[in-house]
């Protein structure tokens, strides 16, 4: 038996040159590089890091773009009304001339970094726009031919991808964008100027609104030249909505509008320890969004959002919705040494120079389509007894049917069919005692899933069914489209998650998880000695698929475990082997395979 899947480790595998070979001796910079190929390199650079050893040196060998993190930001220049603060953002331009590194100005208008005077203020409109022309033009006057591109206004739609509700959009009204470009370009007639914005990389509902918005402004002749891409990303995305294809296709067309693209605050976040899979799996990532900006015309900078990974913004404590003190997001680590992705750009750089790779990551191949064969052997089992094989690894689950089960909490009916137990994940605290021991069967009506969780502490009660994630649960996924390499969820893709909340016994199932509403899922969780049991059952046939359980028919499947013992998860354990990096909950193609076993064969 053979399958295929786009980028894996696994028993029987054959892995196609990444990361695992070292890097070959090549002192050639990305600046260096970068420069060759007629093409900006940057990074976000806070003043107060230049201190640091290594810092300013690593900065203006390896890059030929500087964006100031945040002293260009109107809470830094502007703290109190018309009393402006210049002395940390001249050091950062005067940094960068002197060693002629191209500036991008982030940012004039941003609903954050805004001080207390304005945000809290009551203005009218007319204020409100007398208080933006004398900000815009004395900031943007100031470095007149110096900084030659300005992020004018930053993120002004919303996740919700309508305008967002910000003190400048609340004074003035939707037509606070277009007046900000006016102001910037009257300012300094030569700058280019931008919008900038988070989650639109790909194509998606937001990246269509901004796209909207972009293009009314060029139609009534507003003076925009370009839009930013910021690029805050978790590994693994390129495999999913920011494919090469989808942000390909994004920068096309925002390229032919006439506007310039620039990637332009990169960095690859992650659940955990920063494992030699997770840096292989970045730099991949790496690679995918430079080469994809790099080969189109439209697409003229990429500029990671920090130079070493001890000063990211991504491991500040108060970030509510990811706080990982350990994650290692950008092309250098804390001792400024060059990373596995760090040679991943280098060498999408070298490809379209002509040049042999260093480390072998492009092999003129996006690495995002490399294909890994995974060899199944034949099916076996190791107790006669068994009603299916032994599992591969965390890449095939024999589900046996037609089996009896009743959905009751009580696994006597469960005798006999295989247990896989799974301990390894992205994220595991020390002295972890947390252990996920699952099986899955059929009968002629319903697809069953148990999962025993060995667990000293149970924790819930603390998140909604919208958070679901971050307390004790377990998860399961399906694919029953017969497109076990889709990459995207759709109807006939669900991942499901039930709750040790219901532990408590609510009135109805606490569950979810995308596309789980589609499952028509039942369960029932019970507490056992050493932890909790969950037993599920979907039906074969709903509105939104239909399985039909027959001898080595395959579908798409993946099971996780969410641990707490406190506030938050801190432990997540994943059987399928495609998936190290905790993104099955939206690129299906990582499942595993589970393959129905007719016990009557």
């Amino acid at each position: 038996m053979l399958f295929r899947h786009r980028f894996s480790y696994v028993l029987f595998l054959f892995i196609f040159g990444w990361a695992s070979l070292p890097a070959q001796e090549d002192t050639t910079s990305l600046r260096e590089l970068a420069d060759a190929n007629n093409f900006f390199i940057g990074a976000a650079v806070y003043t107060y890091h230049l201190d640091t050893p290594g810092h300013e040196a690593t900065l203006s060998r390896e890059f030929n773009m500087l964006t100031p993190e945040n002293e260009a930001k109107m809470c830094e220049v502007q703290p109190r009304r018309n009393q402006f603060d210049f002395n940390r953002l001249d050091e950062l331009v005067n940094f960068a001339e002197a060693n002629d590194m191209v500036i991008r100005g982030h940012t004039l208008l941003w609903h954050q970094c805004m001080p207390e005077w304005f945000a809290n203020g009551d203005f009218s409109r007319e204020e409100a726009i007398g208080i933006m022309r004398d900000h815009i033009m004395t900031v943007v006057g100031r470095y007149k031919g110096r900084i030659r591109y300005w992020d004018v206004v930053n993120e002004a739609i919303d996740d919700n991808s309508q305008m967002r509700q910000t003190p400048w959009q609340q004074f003035i009204g939707d037509d606070y964008v277009e007046i900000a470009f006016a102001f910037a370009h009257e300012a300094d007639p030569d700058a280019i100027l931008f919008y900038n914005d988070y989650g639109a990389e790909g194509l998606n509902a937001k990246s269509d609104a901004i796209y909207a918005m972009v293009s009314d402004l060029v139609e009534r002749d507003v003076p925009i030249h370009g839009v930013g891409l910021q690029g805050h990303f978790t590994v693994g995305d390129t495999r999913n909505w920011v494919s090469p294809t989808n942000l390909g296709a994004n920068i096309d067309r925002l390229g032919e509008l006439g506007l310039e693209v620039q990637l332009t605050e990169v960095d690859f976040r992650h659940d955990g320890d920063a494992s030699d899979d997770i840096l292989e799996l970045q730099a991949r990532d790496y690679y995918s969004i430079t080469h994809t900006c790099l080969i189109n015309p439209h697409c003229t900078a990429v500029v990671t959002w920090g130079v070493s990974d001890q000063f990211t913004w991504l491991r500040n404590s108060n970030l509510g919705f990811f706080n990982n003190p350990n994650v290692e997001p950008l092309l250098f680590d804390e001792e400024y040494d060059a990373k596995p992705a760090y040679h991943a750009v280098a060498d999408a750089f070298r490809e379209e120079l002509g040049l042999d790779p260093v480390t072998e990551f492009a092999t003129g191949n996006d690495a995002t389509e490399t294909e890994i064969a995974v060899n199944i052997p034949e099916p076996t089992k190791s107790d006669a007894l068994q009603l299916a094989p032994d599992s591969v690894g965390g890449a095939v689950y024999y589900a046996a049917f037609p089996i009896a089960i009743v959905l009751d909490g009580n696994t006597d009916d469960w005798v006999n069919i295989p247990r896989v137990t799974v301990t390894d994940g992205p994220t595991l605290p020390m002295d972890n005692d947390t252990a996920l021991t699952f099986a899955v069967a059929a009968d002629n009506d319903n697809l069953y899933f148990l999962a025993e969780v060995q667990d000293s502490q149970i924790v819930y009660g603390n998140y909604t069914t919208s958070e679901w994630y971050r307390e004790d649960s377990v998860e399961f996924y399906l694919n029953t489209t017969g497109d076990l390499e889709a990459t995207a969820y759709q109807a006939g893709i669900a991942q499901i998650g039930i709750m040790a909340a219901n532990l408590a016994q609510p009135e109805s199932l606490l569950y979810g998880g995308n596309n789980s509403d589609q499952s028509q899922v039942s369960a029932i969780v019970v507490e056992s000695s050493g932890g909790y049991v969950v037993e599920a059952l979907v039906p074969l046939e709903t509105g939104f698929w239909s399985i039909k359980p027959a001898h080595m028919e395959t579908i798409g499947f993946q099971t996780h475990l969410n641990g707490s013992s406190g506030t938050d998860r801190d432990t997540k354990l994943i059987w399928s082997i495609f998936d190290v990096a905790d993104q099955s909950y939206n690129n299906p193609s990582l499942f595993g395979r589970l393959v129905f076993w007719d016990v009557n064969e």
